[in-house]
This record gives C-alpha cells, sequence and structure tokens, in this order.
C-alpha cells in the first residue's frame, strides 16, 4: 500500500513572509523522503491518504479517500469534522496533543511527531555566545518584553529577529548564526508542539522558553521560565558556566535525534 499527502502549498503573504510551513514540513518534505505521492490526482485511491491541516471551515463538509488520515497539526477548528467522521484516523504531533485529542473525539489517534530541520546533523561550531535568536512570525516579535533588547545589550548580546525563511537551508542557516533560543508565546494554543525547540536542539543549541505544556516531552534540552527576569537569569548562567552549556548540548543532540527525519519516517511507513 502506497502513501498519498494531500496539502495545500506554502505561499508568501503580503508582509513576505512564508505561510502554511506545516506543507513544507509535514508533505513537501516527508514525501520527499518516503517517496510518497503529494497532491495526486489520480492512483491514490487504495493508498493511505493523509490530509495536511485541510482548510476547511466550521460546518462545512470534506470527501476523505483511500485509507484517511487527517493531521491536524495545530487546527483545532478541524475537531467538529473529525467528530462527523469518527472513522477518519488523527495524526497528533506531540505527546500532548494526543493525550488531549484523545479525550476530545472518538477517532484513532496517532502519535507522528514533527521531524526537525537538520537532516545533514550539522552541529553548532560557534565558540562565542554574542546572539539569542527568535524565529517565527514578524506579528509574533512585539510579545518579547520590551526590556530585552537593552538587557541583551547590557550583555553585549544582540538579538535576531528572524522571519524571512523560505526554504530548509534559510533555518539551518540561522541556527548555525545562534548560540541560544527564545520561544516566547504569552498566549495559550489549544493544539501545539515543540518544534523549535527541537530544531534547536538538533544543533546542540539550547533553548530558554516561557514555559508551556507542550515543551514537557523535550524536558532537559530547554530551559523554562516565566518572567523575563528569570530568563535573565538563565541565560547569565549558561554564558558564565561553559559546562552547562555543554551539559545541554549534549542533552539536546541526543533526544533530537529521535526527532530526526530517518526515524520520523519509520512511523509513517507503519500507516501501510
Amino acid at each position: 500500500m502506497g502513501i498519498s499527502i494531500f496539502a495545500k502549498m506554502p505561499f508568501r503573504t503580503r508582509g513576505w513572509y512564508l505561510a502554511r510551513v506545516s506543507s513544507i514540513i509535514r508533505a513537501q518534505q516527508v514525501s520527499d523522503y518516503l517517496g510518497a505521492k503529494l497532491n495526486p490526482e489520480k492512483g491514490y485511491e487504495n493508498d493511505v491518504c493523509i490530509y495536511i491541516k485541510p482548510h476547511v471551515k466550521e460546518g462545512q463538509d470534506f470527501k476523505f479517500e483511500g485509507k484517511p488520515y487527517l493531521d491536524i497539526i495545530d487546527g483545532w477548528g478541524l475537531v467538529s469534522l473529525l467528530k462527523r467522521y469518527p472513522e477518519v484516523s488523527v495524526i497528533a504531533c506531540s505527546e500532548l496533543d494526543f493525550e488531549t485529542l484523545s479525550r476530545t473525539v472518538p477517532n484513532k489517534i496517532v502519535l507522528i511527531p514533527q521531524h526537525h530541520c537538520n537532516f545533514e546533523r550539522v552541529k553548532r561550531t560557534r565558540k562565542e555566545k554574542t546572539t539569542v535568536g527568535v524565529i517565527g512570525t514578524p506579528h509574533a516579535f512585539p510579545l518579547l518584553p520590551q526590556e530585552m533588547k537593552p538587557e541583551l545589550a547590557k550583555r553585549g548580546m544582540n538579538l535576531w529577529e528572524y522571519s524571512h525563511f523560505f526554504k530548509r537551508e534559510d533555518i539551518i542557516d540561522f541556527y548555525q548564526k545562534i548560540d541560544v533560543q527564545i520561544v516566547w508565546r504569552p498566549y495559550s494554543k489549544k493544539l501545539a508542539n515543540p518544534l523549535k525547540i527541537v530544531n534547536a536542539a538538533s544543533f546542540g543549541i539550547p533553548t530558554i522558553a516561557l514555559d508551556e505544556p507542550y515543551f514537557k516531552e523535550m524536558r532537559d534540552c530547554y530551559i523554562p521560565v516565566h518572567t523575563l527576569d528569570e530568563f535573565l537569569n538563565e541565560l547569565d548562567n549558561l554564558r558564565s558556566n561553559p559546562e552547562l552549556y555543554e551539559k545541554y548540548a549534549k542533552r539536546c543532540l541526543k533526544k533530537a535525534e529521535e526527532y530526526h527525519i530517518e526515524n520520523i519516517a519509520k512511523l509513517y511507513q507503519e500507516l501501510t
């Protein structure tokens, strides 16, 4: 039995940043690695058919074909569709999402985490610790504490806010040029995953994150904080203690291997 993946293709917004990144990761990259069909027009009727976060508004219907799986990612609005089609299996991409969906819908739930970007297993080689990196869409950066940049400047550090990435290699380049990652999302989501932490970990880069329950599967590979002062204190510890930084780097590299596409691909193959 083959695998066919269906997804709306990524596009650039008016602000010139990339939308539907999930289609690059879960559709293009997975299909390329597996040799699966991507958006086939025919010949998929007997395949495992994976639908990547389909754009279905509340109350709209959707046609599933083959042996269907809905890869929900963070699409909480698709829950009502799943309840309408309990025979359709669901792919969750984080451990907490698996638990949440198992309590919410009657469908079979399968856990397939998002793979990280570092296929080549590139490692951080920088010796200095001068750059804190944050990656995401431009509208997320104003949510960072206003005093963060001035406090970093006092320490001779800079904050790199990165949003104009268009391919996997761009993200690899970003991680090769930072020393610590920050993840700061001061609002909650019903479905989420720790992909940014996993990506950084694959290079041996520790993350300091405004803590979220979804990050727990990466415990010991990130440093949870709740305030700017806590963030700065943990950052100072990493900068002043090379042994501590190296300890996190080793943990990160080991844990991130679980999320390498080579290992995640095996989970897709089990669907057949």
